[in-house]
């Protein structure tokens, strides 16, 4: 047998100032016999029994060199230690137990693949073994036991990593070969396809799109125009400061462009989206237009869809661009001054007239979320300002209106008090704290929401008949505060003002949304003290904020006693002294603004259904001078106040609705006073047709579903956005704007040409409205 002396190596460069103990491998010495061995040897020897490996304190050097530390690597299991008993009589055993230790400490080197110093430390860490007690010598069955288990175990993890690395190899390959022969790929689709079907693994009913099932039999009767909701039209750059320098007309909302912008300067492109506070109007050289045609709405970025899937079906149907239009518009805008600045609703107009003529059809307005709100107001606005009193009725077959916040929205108030809503409030407090350090300041939220012009469009309309029946508990809890907690209040506030004013010198005084708190300290305990229906939600914010409310009712008319007009029918249709017909501040409000006089307009509302509360009716604050008191919001979600009795989570009540807007506000006027006969808000009784969406649980086909599709909740999801894209929603739609093919007959469709003008209702919607129209007074039909 071959001897192998352990001779202490010398310290590397490396390792100068290391007092490790390391040990390299002499096989210079060929003597079998070990009394052959010289004093030096015998030395190492002795000195191995007390030492086992490295000293704790260098474990995690960085620079520790490989080639010093074989016996490092070694696995736990493995027992390397030189026997402590000083009887030891048979050295050939011991020089047999360090000779099968050598390529051990060979392969753990050259096949475990350390990549780097920080996993080199951690397989030290894993077996350092600090100077102690050594044990008793083990048998050479048990060392050689488990140096094969060792090898065993070092085999099968470089095998493993291998085998992946191929894995990754051959993905890439195929992919370049599908991507140099796409034809390659339907045939492996094919044969894939072939094996699910042979064991029952996926469906045809999810296979076509519904554009694709109705092609064979319907083709588009009317031309269509959509009109996207808030913030579905993307806005590009004309003017901008340094920070926008060589942006122009890129994308600062929608596309990956807004996301790269935001992210080298996330305070610049907030600048720049934000409208002038204190009119609405462009700030100093600044100016974001809306980018025009098809492309402005079908996407937010790649792989986040809007209108696409809308667009996609009714291409499948068979329009194009000569009977399709999205008309985009700048949603930051009131409506007045959407029309004042861009001209929008002369354009709509004049697409409408355009199309109409062209194709001898009547036209189909379809549009989404504050998009109905817009197009309700070009209603009456197009009434009002057009010679032909039957103009609708000359241009218009439908209005479907999917989504829409005919009483606004929650989230609207939430959004200009403190800028949150239920989305923000997941984040709880941390998310607070992160957001203050990018931001610098949380008050930035609230200021952004006010300087959006579009957003009091969307202001909880109707008052305590309506808001009691957003949550289950029968509340009007709109903004509500912790009792007994806010008592005394005044004092704290006045303390924090002058602890603000002694810390930091302002320029320009305090941010306006700040200030309006801080020098009303009796009032601020007022109304914290006290929770507030939405009626008193108006005037807590004229209070608290009575610049901007005063800008608000400008363009906006909330007077809830105008809500019921007094006159019989017949002065309504007379009488041209009605107050909203000069008022156009009443032309976003169908609580006061009735439907136009028309004969055979169709008004479709299409809405998801969520009966879980899920859907945003009010709102628990607190005061929070732990943030940055000075120049952060003040007023924020009690994101500890959660009541499961009281739909209360994170601060925010809950109720039906479609996760954005809820059941009252989506259903009430459809399903109360436009279906009541003789309603002066609905004159010439347009039809109007309710059509509700639920969402339905599927399986997972792995050929059908997209990755998009499933992280949006599947083909029938209903929530807000998501509804654009559910299968029942776009077989309703192609129905309602499209005509049979003479001399097919359709066997497998679920919707035709006479149901889809009947009701569909799953939610006490019905029942509601009867209760709410009997409080305000109308005699139930």
């Amino acid at each position: 047998m071959t001897s192998r002396n352990l001779v202490q190596g010398e310290r590397s460069t490396d390792d100068k100032n290391s007092n490790s103990l390391y040990y390299d491998v002499d096989i210079t010495n060929k003597s079998d016999n070990v009394n052959d061995l010289d004093e030096n040897n015998l030395s190492t020897l002795n000195t191995l029994k007390s030492v086992e490996y490295v000293s704790d304190e260098h474990q995690h050097k960085p620079n520790i060199r490989k080639r010093n530390h074989y016996i490092d690597q070694l696995p736990e299991q493995t027992d390397l230690r030189v026997p402590a008993d000083s009887s030891i009589t048979n050295r050939k055993s011991l020089l047999k137990t360090l000779h099968q230790m050598l390529p051990i400490w060979v392969s753990q080197i050259f096949h475990k693949n350390i990549s780097s110093t920080d996993d080199f430390s951690d397989s030290i860490s894993a077996t350092t073994i600090k100077q102690k007690h050594i044990p008793k010598q083990k048998s050479p069955s048990s060392s050689s036991s488990s140096v094969s288990l060792t090898s065993k175990k070092s085999i099968c993890s470089f095998k493993c990593k291998h085998f992946f690395s191929v894995l990754f190899i051959l993905f890439c390959l195929l992919y370049l070969l599908l991507y140099i022969r796409p034809e390659y790929g339907v045939t492996m689709f094919g044969i894939v396809e072939s094996i699910l079907k042979k064991y029952n693994l996926t469906s045809e009913e999810y296979r076509l799109r519904p554009g694709e099932i109705m092609a064979k039999y319907r083709r588009p009767s009317m031309p269509v125009i959509i009109v996207p909701g808030i913030i579905s039209t993307a806005l590009e750059m004309w003017n901008g400061k340094k920070c926008t320098k060589g942006r122009f007309r890129q994308r600062f909302w929608t596309s990956i462009q807004m996301v790269t912008t935001f992210g080298s300067d996330h305070l610049c492109w907030l600048e720049h989206l934000s409208l002038n506070i204190t009119n609405w109007e462009d700030p100093i050289a600044i100016k974001l237009r809306p980018v025009l045609g098809m492309s402005a709405a079908d996407y937010v970025f790649p792989g986040y869809w809007l209108w696409s899937k809308v667009l996609e079906n009714l291409a499948d149907l068979g329009y194009d661009t000569a009977n399709l239009l999205s008309l985009g518009y700048d949603w930051r805008l009131p409506p007045q001054m959407l029309e004042e600045r861009d001209g929008y609703f002369t354009q709509l107009k004049f697409y409408v007239e355009f199309m109409r003529k062209k194709h001898n059809k009547k036209v189909a307005l379809i549009s989404h979320s504050m998009g109905t709100n817009y197009v309700f107001y070009f209603l009456r606005w197009v009434t009002e300002n057009s010679n032909n009193s039957e103009w609708i009725d000359d241009n218009i077959e439908a209005f479907l209106n999917v989504g829409g916040p005919l009483l606004g929205t929650s989230k609207a108030f939430s959004s200009v008090l403190s800028g949150e809503m239920k989305d923000t409030s997941i984040l709880g407090d941390l998310g607070r704290n992160i957001l203050g350090r990018v931001l610098g300041k949380l008050v930035v939220f609230p200021r952004f929401f006010r300087s959006l012009g579009s957003i009091p469009s969307m202001f909880p309309k109707g008052g305590p008949n309506i808001w009691s029946h957003c949550t289950d508990n029968k509340g009007d809890k709109m903004l509500t505060f912790s009792k007994n907690v806010y008592d005394g209040f005044a004092k704290t506030l006045i303390h924090l003002r002058k602890k603000c004013e002694e810390e930091i010198s302002y320029k320009d005084g305090f941010d306006s949304i700040l200030e309006e708190i801080y020098t009303k300290p009796e009032l601020m305990e007022k109304i914290m003290t006290s929770n507030h229906s939405v009626n008193e939600f108006y005037t807590v914010l004229k209070k608290l904020a009575p610049r901007y409310m005063q800008l608000v009712e400008k363009y906006y008319n909330f007077d809830d006693n105008a809500s019921r007009m007094k006159q019989n029918k017949n002065e309504t249709l007379n009488n041209s002294n009605l107050f909203w017909k000069k008022d156009d501040r009443t032309w976003t409000n169908p609580l006061v603004a009735p439907l136009p006089m028309s004969k055979h307009l169709k008004i479709y509302c299409m809405y998801g259904y969520i009966k879980e509360p899920m859907t945003e009716c009010g709102y628990q604050y607190g005061f929070y001078s732990y943030v940055d008191h000075c120049s952060s919001a003040l007023l924020l979600f009690n994101t500890s106040a959660t009541n499961p009795n009281e739909n209360l989570k994170k601060g925010v009540y809950l109720g039906a609705g479609d996760a954005t807007v809820s059941l009252v506000s989506l259903g009430y006027m459809c399903a109360g006073p436009w279906k009541q006969k003789g309603s002066e808000l609905n004159p010439q009784s347009v039809k109007t047709i309710i059509r509700e969406y639920i969402h339905k649980t599927t399986t997972f086909d792995i050929l059908t579903t997209k990755l998009e599709d499933s992280l949006r909740g599947g083909p029938y999801a209903v929530t807000h956005v998501e509804l654009l894209g559910n299968r029942d929603f776009l077989e309703d739609m192609l129905i309602i704007v499209s005509e049979p093919i003479p001399g097919t007959h359709p066997t497998n469709l679920k919707v035709n040409d006479n149901n889809v003008k009947e009701d569909r209702i799953y939610s006490n919607i019905k029942e509601l409205s009867k209760e709410i129209m009997k409080a305000d007074g109308y005699k139930i039909s």
